[in-house]
């Protein structure tokens, strides 16, 4: 948060998990006490866009952060990651962490960083559209469960990019490209990169390989063949879910807005990446 605004804080908590609205509560006391407005929001579902709030606070895992991105839709505020999940690699603290992270807030010591967001939206056959939905890290076109292959198309524009034959496809954002796109193969694009990251799922042609493209406009994904069934499934962010018929097209959009992530810099993403997950990691000899 800059120095000298007015301190209103919008903490975020998801009330299925134990005890964290008293652990929650239990900081917001903390910064009342230190001049500031607090609002604490449980529910996970209640829109976020509409709050009165300089900062916003997610005490969670990498889901609730994606979740509280995707609520306050076109109204982003500086949003500070507490990790209470298991990996927490969006977020930038610890949970043990949490009161130096409020002291750097409060101090203006935390780097605003802006993440590209995407609209995601299904454009049928009759050449209608669903409701766009506000996304930031992936979307994964995939067979149903017992579907068999399918195969996908991938455009930009009229030019079609390749065809995809197999369990489906990621698309991802730089910053979702640690993510399933990672765990399917995929690279690891610093996070601040305007790029999509297309990652093919168990596909049956081996020269099917990840393909990383500028945002540009985005890019459309058509449903070519289900296999046994009709349609084929869309998951935004691992959160939001949409059926898409074959002819079907997913049609991702990059948004205008930016998540504004608060963190330690540049130079933690590498920090965090090695700490986790161990990346370009080596023995070294005594």
């Amino acid at each position: 948060m800059p120095k000298g605004a007015s301190k209103r804080l919008l903490l975020v908590g998801d009330e299925r998990k134990g005890g964290s609205k008293a652990l929650i509560q239990h900081h917001a006391t903390w910064l009342t006490g230190r001049g500031c407005h607090c609002e604490i929001v449980m529910d996970r579902d209640t829109p976020l866009d509409d709050r009165d709030a300089d900062c916003v606070v997610v005490f969670g895992g990498d889901g609730s952060l994606l979740g509280a991105a995707r609520r306050m839709g076109q109204n982003q505020r500086p949003t500070l990651g507490i990790n209470r999940g298991r990996l927490g690699f969006l977020t930038s603290f610890e949970y043990e962490h949490t009161q130096q992270a409020l002291d750097m807030l409060l101090a203006g010591q935390l780097h605003e960083e802006p993440r590209m967001m995407y609209w995601c939206s299904m454009e049928g056959l009759d050449g209608t559209s669903s409701e766009p939905v506000l996304g930031l890290n992936d979307v994964v076109v995939s067979r149903a469960a017992v579907g068999g292959m399918i195969q996908l198309r991938a455009f930009r524009g009229s030019h079609e990019l390749a065809t995809y034959r197999g369990d489906g496809l990621i698309t991802a954002t730089a910053l979702g490209s640690t993510a399933y796109s990672m765990a399917a193969g995929g690279p690891v694009l610093a996070p601040n990169l305007e790029a999509l990251v297309l990652t093919p799922l168990a596909s049956h042609t081996l020269s099917a390989r990840p393909l990383v493209l500028p945002v540009e406009d985005g890019i459309q994904i058509e449903i070519v063949e289900t296999g046994q069934k009709k349609y084929a499934y869309a998951q935004i962010d691992g959160q939001i879910q949409i059926q898409v018929p074959v002819g079907g097209r997913i049609v991702l959009k990059p948004a205008a807005v930016r998540f504004r992530h608060l963190g330690l810099g540049p130079s933690h993403f590498f920090q965090v990446l090695h700490a986790k997950f161990g990346f370009a990691g080596m023995v070294r000899g005594h």
